[in-house]
């Protein structure tokens, strides 16, 4: 374990800090991201942890056995798949998203919904900064951390922000201060993406005291640990295939890996040559245009990237 770890712990310890001068809420899913954040903030003030999901679903169990673990209370909210698609429909109208990012952010819209304090607490930029997305470790030649971490910066008004300002509340992401993001870049690529990922976090994590059975726990995406994905997946009626022909097969699956999402459902891809058939499906026209836009803004991106190796 590097020095870098013991400065990391310090640092995101004291991150937290900075938001609990008062009571705060936290979007709860179990896992070492915000397990860490309840941890250290309910050291210093009151907390109100609320974790969203289906019955059964993986968010809501890892959430029940780590705060019953931490001595923490914990507010669940269970939905049927009738409610997530509602919600869906709602959180679409609100804020302009596309599919992935309402399946997405769901979860922490439901939170936003239900919060009995000023600011919300979230683990955004963790796996950017951490090495915690299954990409990483597909192509650890093209990680480029510090570009992760700019490109969820921008989005972070976009969504999480903007989720917030609806209901009159603050946004707060420790793991996004200043301070933390210069001590993760002291830390080696090798280091973040080894194993199941994110291991100088999870290390920093049990410096400061969280179990090991809480920090190792693995990654699962909010709209797969949540059960968001799967509800909403049931409600997309509208559907859009394109196929994308490229110089040749090396480009093509370049281009495929580069703008496969992590977690399947909202998009399929099928490499075939140096063609890419692509499907796309929505509950929405509106949604389907977004999200097919969002798309070819990427394959271009990953298109001119490829061209140029």
């Amino acid at each position: 374990m590097s020095k870098n770890v013991d400065e990391l712990a310090e640092t995101i310890s004291n991150s937290v800090n900075e938001f609990c001068d008062k009571a705060v809420t936290i979007s709860f899913s179990g896992g070492v991201d915000s397990a860490l954040i309840a941890y250290l903030a309910a050291k210093k003030c009151e907390v109100q942890l609320i974790a969203v999901g289906t019955s059964e679903s993986h968010d809501i169990e890892a959430a029940k056995t780590a705060a019953e673990e931490m001595k923490l209370d914990l507010e669940i909210v269970e939905m049927q798949a009738d409610e997530i698609v509602r919600e869906g429909k709602m959180l679409s109208s609100a804020v302009e998203m596309n599919e992935q990012e309402i399946e997405f952010m769901l979860p922490f819209w439901v939170v936003a919904k239900r919060a009995k304090n000023e600011t919300i607490l979230c683990g955004q930029g963790a796996d950017e900064l951490f090495g915690g997305y299954q990409r990483f470790r597909r192509e650890p030649e093209k990680v480029n951390l510090k570009k992760e971490v700019r490109d969820l910066l921008k989005r972070i008004p976009e969504r999480e922000e903007a989720i917030t300002k609806k209901f009159g509340l603050k946004l707060g992401c420790p793991y996004l201060k200043k301070k933390v993001i210069e001590v993760a870049e002291k830390i080696s690529t090798e280091e973040k993406i080894n194993g199941i990922g994110k291991i100088p976090l999870r290390d920093a994590a049990k410096i400061l005291g969280l179990s090991e059975k809480i920090a190792n726990r693995k990654k699962k995406a909010a709209q797969y640990g949540s059960g968001s994905q799967k509800a909403l997946r049931k409600s997309k009626k509208h559907k859009m295939n394109i196929t994308l022909t490229f110089e040749n097969e090396k480009i093509a699956k370049g281009i495929e890996i580069s703008t496969s999402p992590e977690n399947e459902g909202w998009i399929k891809l099928e490499h075939n040559g140096n063609e890419i058939k692509v499907e796309i499906a929505s509950a929405t026209i509106e949604g389907l245009k977004r999200t097919m836009d969002d798309f070819l803004e990427c394959a271009t991106i990953a298109y001119q990237v490829n061209i140029e190796q």
